[in-house]
């Protein structure tokens, strides 16, 4: 339906189509792409950073980012990448709309907005977003062979809370060792990497048809409230947002 907000789910990957929300300051593990449909949007990189008007920005895991949307539709693409962070820049001013190679992702978009794109085709449309916004992210470099053996062993077992000494006896380390080789690697503590992990889940139960609280559990939360606060500081807006949302769940991307 045109107006609507669209969500597209697969694990470490989503991609939106809806109403701009404006958010507060925050920041999160994923590069996160952002296209302003109808018209420019502003974002500024902090609280105490002066606004920008652009039609197309690249935020980069971890930066500190505020947007304010102007009633405007908006496309997003969030992507937890597998390799180095440091393989995206921050770009508030991108410029992959003006590629020839982005117009079938402009199709896809177009198409999510009246409600007429299905989850494969989206998976396609993802993947050459990425190709246009983020080529250097696409390259061969990955993590550390062990870090990666530590992120697929989580990623096939569901469900189980692992630990930095489980993972480290995984690919022979030590757990100092460990641990710190996975926040050189990642830019983020083994905990965070495994909340905003939590929070995906959260997303996913919502995406089967949980409430906001049977969510909340699922994922590993206290309460709602705890998820409420982990989400809005992490995406910058309320997880209720996503009952607004019409949303196509994969679990594997």
């Amino acid at each position: 339906m045109a107006g609507s907000a669209h969500l597209f789910l697969w694990h470490g990957r989503a991609f939106i189509v809806g109403p701009g929300i404006d958010s507060t300051p925050h920041a999160h593990y994923a590069a996160q792409i952002t296209l302003g449909l109808d018209r420019p949007f502003r974002v500024r990189l902090g609280a105490g950073a002066p606004w920008l008007e652009t039609q197309a920005a690249v935020f980069a895991p971890n930066q500190h980012h505020q947007l304010d949307c102007g009633g405007s539709m908006l496309a997003h693409l969030f992507v937890e990448l597998p390799q180095r962070q440091q393989t995206v820049a921050t770009e508030v001013h991108a410029a992959f709309p003006a590629l020839a190679d982005f117009a079938p992702v402009r199709a896809a978009i177009d198409a999510a907005r009246h409600g007429g794109l299905d989850l494969d085709t989206a998976e396609n449309a993802v993947q050459q977003w990425l190709c246009c916004a983020l080529p250097a992210a696409l390259s061969p470099y990955g993590y550390d062979p062990r870090i990666n053996k530590a992120l697929e062993w989580i990623a096939t077992n569901p469900g189980v809370a692992p630990t930095g000494a489980l993972l480290a006896a995984t690919v022979h380390l030590s757990e100092s060792r460990f641990t710190h080789l996975f926040r050189q690697q990642t830019g983020l503590s083994l905990s965070r990497y495994l909340l905003w992990l939590r929070l995906f889940e959260g997303v996913a139960a919502v995406a089967r048809g949980d409430n906001m609280t049977s969510a909340a559990h699922r994922a590993g939360f206290a309460d709602l409230a705890h998820m409420s606060r982990t989400f809005r500081s992490t995406f910058g807006v309320v997880p209720s947002e996503l009952h607004k949302m019409t949303i196509a769940f994969k679990q594997k991307a």
